[in-house]
């Protein structure tokens, strides 16, 4: 099936246009619109009319409402409506899938407007599937045959392999476990676990029927105990696994949408430990002021007498030997010069001695009490000069001390600066930041226990299968339940061949799926020497392998990167069933000159076996690009937004 018009009545900026992809050669479709021109509302659209979600809304609840905001703010009706309808055709029947919003409009004056701020409120939501074949038409209401109406279409369930976004290919790869889900679910794997779940059942009431009068009804009863808390471990298994499935597609999710976001939360710590750590420098950087400033005052005075101090010990110095050679009293003195002798010691005295004696005693008239009391404190002015001395060491130390203080406030000043700044730009991320951290924390913990559990299972079911084969053989030694023995038998051989089927649907659902991928990727890179094959593994992780078979992703140009995902997509294509249109959103931005032609040029082996919508910006649409689709006769399209910003139109180009 192919879309054949898509129309918007009051959809966000789509107030009432339509675009309509006529069939033609190649069957694919152009459209082009500049960043923030509505491409992205358009994707949107398409999605939300059929499964009622808009994907690349990524704020939902502070997200604008459906209704234009024009005709909510200008209308003079009761109620108004914001709807798309995608028309799809093929094998004669036309399927026109509808989805309306429907609001009550109120006036300026109400309390509803006084309270909320605004005039519409969503009352309800209308989702209708028209059949048309031939002449007849059937407009279908009911929800749950229009979700069978859709999923003939495409199924939501698998709805990636057709709706995909071409600047997340490098993550495609990295959703293998999604991928798997749904290729289970293509591949209706899920009906041979229905089959497993009734021939459990079955087997559970036969072993109810055991000989209550044998040794077999004790190895029943523990059998039964046992497989019963086998069954809730695996079923506790399963619902922690789709936790953990849901939690990582949510880390993968927001890793994508936050790149290099830092955690908030830490830099709010760090910040904190640095304001602390500010405050106590700022402590530390008053008190080394308190100090210099204490010492200033306190030896300030000592400073300014230094000279003073100094002078009185020259002074000292140059009298010591004239103050200090009488060490007799002066009247012993005048008695030793008038007789001639020593009055200590008897010695003679000549002339010589006596004038000398006399010259001395002169001097000593000559000392003045000031400087015999400047002697005396001798000790007290080398302290004090020690002081102005030592002075000036303390007080470039404490300088030191203040100016390093500084500098490292400083320093932490502006790191707590760049700090707030980094919350700042990231403070409208704070919630998914703060959640991604939450589930980085979590995760490995969740990963751990799960595995923990499966590998319990694992040596439970070993066990629960020793107690049955032990149970089976106590059966069997009684005649009168070998019959019922039988049918356990039968039950438990039949569970052995379902899950053999099962392996086997699996293994070659794969290998259809890698022959294809193979194909496919081969035919669209057109080089048959640079790369070997493409392997996917049993958790459906695509490989790509060189010539020897060395692995070769790694080295693919971003070009080839995208082909692979293209390969893959189609290849679950040919496996699904669907012949439904392929939706891409810039594919060709990851890639430039010649890459981006080889890119366009497999867009067009691609459309020729299935309708093919491009949703590209301006600076994907190069002139070779350009040159390229309009010998094929693509139809393009260009999305016009209106002067106001609130509307937007579609043109064919």
């Amino acid at each position: 099936m192919r879309i054949d018009e898509i129309q918007f009545e009051n959809f966000r900026k789509y107030v009432d246009t339509s675009i309509d992809f006529t069939e033609n050669d190649n069957d694919i479709h152009v459209v082009i619109a500049e960043n923030g021109a509505g491409k992205t509302t358009f994707l949107n659209a398409m999605t939300w009319c059929l499964y009622g979600e808009e994907p690349k809304i990524k704020d939902k609840e502070n997200s604008l409402p459906t209704l234009n905001t024009e005709i909510s703010n200008n209308s003079e009706n009761d109620i108004e409506k914001a709807s798309v309808a995608i028309t799809v055709s093929g094998d004669d029947l036309k399927l026109i899938y509808k989805r309306s919003d429907i609001f009550k409009i109120h006036n300026v004056h109400s309390d509803y407007y006084k309270n909320n701020g605004k005039r519409e409120e969503w009352i309800d939501q209308e989702f209708t599937v028209t059949e048309i074949q031939g002449s007849e038409s059937n407009v279908c209401r009911e929800r749950e045959e229009c979700e069978l109406l859709v999923a003939s279409f495409i199924p939501e369930a698998i709805k990636e392999f057709f709706f995909f976004d071409g600047e997340q290919l490098n993550n495609y790869f990295l959703m293998s476990s999604a991928i798997k889900d749904q290729v289970f679910t293509l591949s209706h794997i899920f009906l041979l676990d229905e089959m497993e779940r009734r021939l459990k059942d079955r087997l559970k009431n036969l072993r109810k029927q055991g000989n209550p009068n044998s040794d077999a009804d004790s190895k029943l009863q523990e059998y039964n105990n046992q497989s019963k808390f086998l069954e809730s471990e695996l079923k506790r298994y399963d619902n922690l696994k789709i936790a953990y499935e849901s939690k990582e597609k949510e880390l993968n999710d927001l890793m994508n949408n936050l790149g290099t976001a830092p955690s908030i939360k830490d830099i709010e710590k760090r910040r904190n430990d640095k304001i602390k750590q500010k405050d106590k420098f700022e402590d530390s950087l008053n008190a080394k002021k308190q100090e210099l400033n204490d010492l200033i005052i306190k030896e300030t005075p000592k400073i300014f007498a230094k000279d003073a101090f100094t002078e009185a010990l020259n002074i000292i110095e140059d009298s010591r030997d004239e103050s200090y050679i009488y060490p007799i009293d002066e009247d012993i003195l005048d008695d030793s010069i008038h007789d001639h002798s020593c009055k200590v010691c008897d010695r003679i005295f000549d002339e010589k001695l006596i004038n000398y004696i006399k010259s001395k005693k002169a001097k000593l008239y000559l000392i003045s009490p000031e400087d015999k009391i400047l002697d005396a404190n001798k000790k007290f002015f080398n302290r004090f000069k020690d002081i102005s001395e030592n002075y000036l060491k303390k007080e470039k130390s404490l300088q030191n001390e203040i100016s390093n203080l500084s500098e490292a406030i400083e320093s932490l000043e502006d790191e707590i600066k760049e700090f707030y700044n980094t919350i700042k730009v990231n403070e409208h991320l704070r919630e998914s930041i703060d959640r991604r951290d939450e589930l980085l924390k979590i995760l490995p913990n969740k990963k751990s226990e799960l595995d923990n559990l499966k590998n319990n299972n694992e040596t439970l079911k070993v066990k629960v299968q020793k107690i049955h084969e032990e149970y089976l053989k106590l059966l069997e030694d009684e005649d009168e339940y070998k019959e019922i023995s039988a049918k356990i038998k039968l039950c438990t051989d039949s569970l052995a061949v379902i899950n053999d089927v099962k392996e086997d649907m699996m293994g070659e659902t794969r290998d259809i799926i890698q022959d294809a991928t193979n194909e496919k990727f081969f035919n669209l890179i057109r080089k048959s020497k640079t790369y070997g094959n493409i392997k996917i593994t049993e958790d459906y992780e695509v490989k790509l392998f060189d010539e020897d078979g060395r692995p070769a992703a790694s080295s693919a140009s971003a070009s080839e990167v995208e082909l692979l995902a293209l390969a893959f997509i189609l290849a679950i294509h040919s496996v699904s069933g669907f012949e439904s249109p392929l939706v891409v959103d810039t594919l060709l931005a990851r890639t430039s000159g010649q890459q981006r032609l080889n890119v366009a040029k497999s867009c067009l082996n691609v459309s020729e076996e299935k309708q093919l919508l491009l949703f590209l910006i301006d600076e994907e649409y190069s002139e070779p690009v350009q040159r390229l689709f309009k010998e094929k006769h693509v139809s393009e399209y260009t999305l016009k937004e209106s002067e106001s910003e609130k509307i937007i139109e579609i043109r064919s180009r």
